[in-house]
């Protein structure tokens, strides 16, 4: 039984060990992001990576969990095409923005670095479009500071009405060292990505660009040192509340979202006093990728 026990030890160790130390010594290409935008100095020093495109009035894209302002690839473009100047950014910590400088990884810290991001580039009127854990920090943002806001748009936002906390087998898969591991060896990150993927576009066909320009992201520590610290910090925040805010708000949530339930879409709606509410049949959390002509009908028909 010893020996037995002594050889299961020792092949678990090389089923750790070895898969890392083969992909280093034969590493192969890795997915790089896009080009880079411009980088804007906030206020408090950080720099992020912005991407611009058209002229008029300004909507600002605020990613999710993890994410990048190159996940906005197909909405952006369409938002041009319908005379509006569409402003994408890497939230800190995330693509080519800077890492994060300190530890505070919560809404309130992405909440002021998007009012200083709007300041910075000086925009007015400003319609703030938040998707997922983006639709959250925009909801802080304007409690915090609506002067430069002209509304809020909440695509499968995350908000009140469920609870969204990861269940105890993501906290261990989804630790550093775990998460470190997995980033190591290229064949288990694919497979992990495809998994997230699959349950984010609820089972529906993925455009060819998404799977390695999520790679790319995920390929970068400080993506994944990001993505692990703001999933900790989640379940020890208040989750956004819209309650109170006056301004207007569109939200916009797939009835088969798989991320954020649609019954979260509706308690947004229900509890904001100037809200609108767009329930999108079949519609998984990928609506900017999906459904880009929709969100767009919608968001320039409420202006």
């Amino acid at each position: 039984m010893r020996r037995l026990g002594l050889a299961l030890l020792l092949a678990l160790l090389a089923a750790v060990v070895l898969p890392p130390l083969w992909f280093r010594l034969f590493r192969e290409p890795a997915p790089e992001l896009p080009p880079a935008g411009r980088r804007v100095a906030l206020a408090s020093g950080v720099g992020v990576n912005v991407v611009e495109e058209g002229e008029g009035p300004p909507v600002v894209l605020v990613h999710g969990h993890p994410g990048s302002a190159y996940d906005w690839r197909l909405l952006a473009p369409v938002l041009a095409a319908r005379g509006l100047r569409a402003i994408a950014y890497d939230r800190v910590g995330y693509g080519r923005s800077d890492p994060r400088r300190d530890d505070d990884y919560t809404f309130e810290a992405n909440a002021r670095e998007l009012v200083e991001l709007l300041a910075a580039l000086e925009l007015d009127d400003a319609t703030v479009v938040g998707w997922s854990y983006g639709g959250g920090t925009s909801i802080v943002a304007a409690q915090r500071d609506a002067s430069r806001i002209g509304r809020l748009v909440l695509v499968g936002s995350v908000g009140p009405g469920e609870r969204i906390g990861p269940p105890p087998l993501a906290t261990l898969l989804f630790s550093a060292p775990v998460l470190a591991w997995v980033g190591a060896v290229p064949p288990v990150s694919a497979r992990v990505r495809g998994a997230m993927s699959a349950n984010a576009f609820s089972g529906q066909p993925q455009p060819d660009w998404w799977p390695p320009g999520l790679d790319a992201n995920l390929g970068r520590a400080a993506t994944r040192h990001t993505m692990l610290e703001e999933g900790v910090a989640y379940d020890r925040q208040a989750v956004p509340d819209p309650t109170g805010l006056a301004l207007p708000i569109l939200v916009i949530h797939g009835d088969d979202d798989r991320l954020v339930p649609v019954a979260v879409g509706r308690e947004l709606a229900r509890r904001a006093p100037n809200a609108r509410l767009v329930l999108v049949p079949g519609g998984s959390h990928m609506l900017p990728v999906t459904h880009p002509e929709l969100l767009t009908d919608e968001i320039t028909a409420s202006r």
